[in-house]
């Protein structure tokens, strides 16, 4: 699993009431690989994880909930720039693409050209149940960004799920609204034609494009061998909202201290401060672009203390202060 799908799974925990150090030290989690989003936690690890939130919350539905809460939030979670897409089913299209980054314990695929359509989740039959909770945690979260995109409760024939239930069938037709049965063929989540092809109300092709162009530059670094200027890049975008990113803290997720860092990032053609002002001057642009979000929020976004400090760093990229874009 990707480290910064755990780090979500455990930002909706902390929401819903759970204590953030205790559940990483009970679960054996590395704060330096929540915080690299090219990072991955073993399968052992998710699976204790999601076991330990059952007792944390003495709630064996815990990853339901936690399921509807751990989407992306902003341009600093990776796929948050898919539910811009011009319909559901190309929303569902680029997150199962994204999916094959995000974990690989399970393997999602998407039939929009089916009466109705519907997608599945795959994993070996052994591990079926083992994975229960968490094929459960990723059904729900679908469903949740249907609902998100569709900015109306998705119409769900039916979902169907190998595994057999693991508390009363009825927490998971009230979750969801629909038929739930278990025991069955293949897990799959049924959707109605009309709401997955209909229009999307959130469709922005432009800022679709700019979130992607973002990570253009970074990917051809990585081609051309300047891998931790690209590496850092990406580290930084999926940082800024979550804590102050310092070049110690980067590091430290790399696995390496921050003076090698500093050199290489130097070396490959961009210092440490420069990198960071780039990656917040490129989020910036997309927020907006976006348009919905207080400046006070996009400054806290872009990892600025505050208002102020943010005015005074756009007057230094433009001249002018965020208030006259």
């Amino acid at each position: 699993m990707a480290g910064g799908l755990a780090a979500r799974i455990l930002r909706a925990a902390v929401e819903e009431g759970g204590n953030r150090r205790e559940i990483i030290s009970a679960v054996g989690l590395d704060e330096a690989r929540l915080r690299n989003p090219l990072s991955r936690i073993s399968g052992q690890v998710a699976l204790r994880l999601f076991k330990f939130l059952q007792m944390h919350f003495n709630d064996p539905a815990i990853h339901l909930r936690l399921g509807q809460k751990a989407g992306a939030q902003s341009f600093s979670d990776f796929g948050y720039g898919a539910r811009l897409e011009a319909d559901l089913g190309a929303v569902i299209r680029a997150r199962v693409q994204v999916q094959a980054l995000r974990q690989n314990m399970v393997r999602t695929a998407f039939y929009a050209d089916r009466t109705p359509p519907y997608f599945t989740w795959e994993c070996a039959p052994d591990l079926c149940q083992d994975y229960a909770s968490i094929v459960e945690f990723l059904v729900v979260s679908f469903a949740h960004l249907s609902r998100q995109v569709l900015d109306e409760a998705p119409l769900l024939p039916s979902i169907h799920f190998r595994h057999q239930p693991q508390f009363n069938t009825a927490i998971y037709e009230a979750t969801f609204d629909c038929p739930v049965r278990f025991g069955m063929p293949q897990t799959r989540m049924e959707m109605l034609g009309r709401q997955v092809f209909r229009p999307s109300p959130f469709a922005n092709q432009p800022l679709f494009d700019a979130a992607f162009q973002n990570y253009e530059e970074p990917s051809k670094w990585a081609l051309s061998g300047k891998t931790h200027l690209a590496v850092s890049y990406f580290y930084l975008a999926s940082e800024l909202d979550k804590s102050p990113p310092t070049l110690e803290r980067m590091a430290a997720s790399f696995g390496m201290t921050a003076r090698t860092l500093r050199r290489k990032l130097v070396e490959e053609g961009m210092s440490f401060r420069d990198l960071l002002d780039r990656v917040r001057q490129d989020n910036c642009k997309l927020y907006f672009m976006e348009d919905t979000r207080p400046l006070g929020e996009i400054a806290l976004l872009l990892g600025y203390s505050d208002l102020s400090a943010f005015t005074r760093a756009h007057k230094n990229w433009t001249g002018f202060p965020p208030s006259k874009r």
